[in-house]
């Protein structure tokens, strides 16, 4: 499993996905008392899935083995570069 923290708010790293051509597919609250939050992106037309999380300040990206379809592991790493915590 691919995953990796970055140092970007939730909505930038949401909006640099978004200008890349992905889209949410799901938005969900992360179990637990500080209210995280959790995405599932999807290329349209395409399978495979990026996730965004955030919790407690922090913002990381991940990509499940089966969900990488050829794309999702290095859109991950290219969002990721300079971001990197």
């Amino acid at each position: 499993m691919l995953e990796l923290e970055i140092q970007l708010s939730a909505g930038k790293a949401l909006e640099e996905c978004r200008r890349r051509g992905l889209v949410v597919a799901s938005e969900r609250r992360l179990a637990g008392p500080d209210g995280g939050r959790h995405w599932h992106l999807h290329m349209p037309g395409r399978p495979g899935t990026l996730e965004v999380s955030e919790r407690g300040g922090k913002v990381w990206l991940k990509v499940h083995p089966l969900r990488d379809a050829g794309w999702a592991n290095q859109l991950a790493r290219d969002i990721s570069k300079g971001f990197r915590v």
